[in-house]
């Protein structure tokens, strides 16, 4: 058992570990919204499930979250702790306000990669294929982390709290106008705006195609007995609708026919709406 457990910790050492309320708290900075950050873990998580639940109600844009999102995800979290590094060794630092210097730096680092012309901001494939932020990010880091250093020691009102103002708006709206030095061969680590939505034409695809095939299968692991039953039993309870009527077609003649991705669908959504009216039958 310990000899299992060495060699887990060993594949996946804990200083890999991401906690959901890490990973919101990275993408909040990322997605442009540092303030949001600097609220505390549960208002950043907050803000980052209602973003996901949102776009995770739309269809065409649930696709999104595949692979290429979660290495994106995890080149963003090496991307930020590579900000803590590099603030905490930084020689102009004194101590207090990491935190809050560390998500403004990442906030404005992605958005200085989507100012550049043609941008689609910043390569995460890249990152994520040599797991680290690299030489020349390291050096962007360092530049901006001192920039925003500036801004959140020096707000607007003398005396104003620091760690309050870097939770207001105006902040970040300050932090992320403000021109920081751009290092030698940045535009090596952008990727096009063509190549950006090429992308996600790709990622939409395969999400659609994935999630369509998984609902066929799910279907054919059914014989035309179990559709049958089903169809008998949802015309007695009334919830047969005439598009469920049509995808009951195929599936009730398995293997002769096939239902199509679409049809499968409705038939898998068939049988959780028969379920809220008490079908019981195994499949």
């Amino acid at each position: 058992m310990t000899a299992k457990r060495n060699q887990f910790l060993l594949i996946s050492p804990r200083r890999q570990v991401v906690t959901k309320t890490d990973l919101a708290k990275v993408e909040c900075c990322f997605n442009l919204e540092p303030d949001v950050a600097c609220k505390g873990a549960e208002k950043a998580f907050v803000a980052f499930a209602e973003r996901v639940s949102k776009e995770w109600s739309d269809e065409s844009r649930r696709a999104i979250y595949g692979d290429e999102w979660f290495r994106s995800a995890v080149a963003r979290v090496i991307l930020f702790r590579a900000a803590e590094a590099s603030v905490s060794k930084a020689t102009w630092y004194e101590g207090g306000y990491r935190a809050q210097i560390v998500a403004y730096t990442c906030a404005r680092l992605a958005k200085l990669a989507f100012d550049q012309e043609g941008s689609g901001g910043l390569d995460y494939v890249k990152v994520w294929g040599q797991q680290s932020a690299g030489a020349v990010l390291e050096q962007q880091v360092a530049e901006i982390s001192e920039v925003m250093s500036g801004i959140l020691r020096n707000p607007p009102s003398a005396g104003q709290n620091i760690t309050e103002w870097a939770k207001q708006q105006s902040c970040r709206k300050t932090a992320l106008e403000t021109e920081v030095p751009i290092v030698k061969k940045f535009d090596d680590w952008i990727v096009t705006m063509d190549y950006k939505r090429a992308s996600k034409r790709e990622q939409r695809a395969t999400g659609l195609i994935d999630r369509g095939l998984e609902s066929v299968k799910q279907v054919l692991s059914r014989d035309s007995k179990y559709w049958e039953s089903l169809c008998g039993f949802c015309r007695t309870k009334h919830i047969l609708q005439p598009e469920d009527e049509k995808a009951l077609v195929p599936a009730c003649q398995i293997p002769n026919m096939v239902p199509t991705d679409r049809q499968a669908a409705r038939l898998i959504q068939l049988i959780e709406r028969a379920e809220s009216v008490s079908w019981q039958i195994s499949s």
